[in-house]
């Protein structure tokens, strides 16, 4: 199990878990801070743009497989 999370992909996927984590934090935060707190435009624009970024940093994740895949170690 160690050896799964001090691997690259378990580096990607332990990064992932913590930036959904701080991503739910902030929306917390910000609509205990904010005056009125989130209005459903501004949460939907946070959470397209956070789904945006997963989209992406997925898509690098099975690139890196793929490329590691076909190489010899």
């Amino acid at each position: 199990m160690r050896e799964r999370l001090t691997s690259d992909l378990g580096v990607y996927a332990i990064s992932g878990l913590f930036s959904l984590v701080v991503f739910a934090f902030a929306l917390w935060l910000l609509s205990r801070t904010l005056p009125g707190g989130l209005a459903s435009r501004q949460l939907g624009g946070l959470i397209v743009g956070y789904l945006l970024f997963v989209g992406v940093y997925t898509t690098a994740w099975f690139i890196y497989t793929g490329i590691d895949s076909r190489e010899e170690v």
